[in-house]
């Protein structure tokens, strides 16, 4: 392959990962649970993916999901009890080697009405945190604490409010298609 060839593959190879990310953005633009099984087309069929929240700090533990059904089933909580996910789709960054690529973009949430629809999910999550076996009671006192000062700073920055974060992601070509391998939402320390 010449240098010319290799560099529109890679332009063309780019412009399906943007496709793969610009789906992504549309199923958390639309948040249709009903569509649910056909948006998680976009995640490699394994076990190995991975979707990584906002707040997690320790694999396995608060928002650090693996396997299929528990990435669908945080993402069908986002599109249920989120504000509006807006990425900054064209001006992600891509990387590629091979049939792996990773890319890294800005966002923002809007905070919308679903916070007070939120609230019992939310109480669930600090229930989850409580009844951790692999944390001491300081720890867990600590981690359900912040939880909840974080949801309460939500409430009070009221509707309409953006929240930034940063999204990074490792794509992997399976099947003919640029699919998600792992996702990782982060947000400024505040």
């Amino acid at each position: 392959m010449t240098d010319n060839e290799n560099i529109d593959n890679q332009a063309i190879q780019q412009k399906q990962i943007l496709q793969a990310l610009r789906k992504f953005q549309d199923g958390y633009k639309k948040r249709d649970l009903s569509n649910i099984d056909g948006f998680m087309d976009l995640f490699l069929q394994s076990d190995e993916i991975e979707l990584i929240g906002i707040g997690a700090s320790m694999r396995g533990a608060n928002e650090w999901f693996q396997g299929v059904e528990a990435v669908k089933s945080i993402i069908g909580g986002d599109w249920e009890y989120w504000g509006d996910v807006i990425l900054d789709v064209e001006g992600a960054k891509i990387s590629l080697l091979g049939d792996v690529a990773w890319l890294s973009t800005t966002g923002s949430i809007e905070q919308t009405g679903t916070h007070d629809k939120a609230l019992p999910f939310y109480l669930e999550q600090m229930k989850d945190i409580l009844v951790d076996e692999e944390n001491h009671d300081d720890t867990k006192l600590l981690e359900a604490t912040h939880f909840g000062m974080r949801r309460l700073r939500e409430r009070l920055k009221g509707m309409g409010h953006h929240w930034p974060f940063v999204f990074t992601a490792v794509l992997i070509y399976s099947q003919n298609t640029w699919r998600f391998h792992t996702i990782h939402w982060s947000m400024p320390v505040d």
